[in-house]
């Protein structure tokens, strides 16, 4: 079986510097740390305002990436890394059953969310280990799905700060549980087919 993957599924990356793309990737995992002390100590209001502070950089660095040719293999690999992070600490903080938030994330969509995210972890890395390193375009789900995760998250918190406990925002916990489990089934029909290549 080759070990060559075709340019359609694996994109090119420029050697690794220290862009000002990545400088805010850089700043967003600096954020996480933050917002995750003022969940734990109630400061919805300040956590609020970094997790919104974080999810500008998250576009800012992608759209300056794009628009001043600054994709590197560093942005890469710590793009998703950082997303990962914050999208993670912030569901299982607002999951915590101690935490006693007046919408608490449900437990069944923080095991959902971890088990798809340790699937394609592993996957990776049993892929890098067998064919070597790679770097894969996140799906169309994928994209989806993290952006799912960040308006509801943002709901959350929201609802949280101001002290509502709003029935809509199940209907977010079902339709990011929806989009992590198809997304998860993207990756792995993904790894199947460079897999055969």
């Amino acid at each position: 079986m080759s070990s060559r993957i075709s340019d359609t599924a694996v994109e090119k990356y420029r050697p690794s510097i220290l862009t000002i793309a990545n400088q805010l990737t850089i700043l967003r995992i600096v954020f996480i740390p933050v917002f995750v002390i003022l969940l734990v100590y109630n400061r919805l209001g300040w956590a609020l305002i970094t997790f919104c502070v974080a999810a500008v950089t998250d576009g800012m660095d992608g759209l300056i990436a794009r628009h001043f040719r600054q994709k590197t293999s560093l942005g890469a690999i710590l793009d998703p890394i950082a997303d990962k992070l914050l999208m993670s600490s912030s569901i299982i903080v607002l999951a915590l059953p101690q935490m006693d938030f007046a919408n608490p994330i449900p437990m069944w969509l923080l095991l959902l969310v971890i088990f798809r995210d340790v699937f394609i972890l592993l996957g990776g890395l049993a892929f890098i280990i067998t064919y070597g390193f790679r770097v894969f375009p996140p799906t169309l789900a994928g994209k989806a799905n993290t952006l799912c995760q960040f308006l509801t998250v943002f709901a959350v918190l929201l609802c949280n700060w101001i002290g509502v406990q709003e029935s809509a925002v199940y209907f977010l916990f079902i339709l990011t549980g929806l989009l992590t489990a198809v997304s998860g089934f993207q990756y792995l029909a993904v790894g199947r087919r460079l897999l055969e290549h």
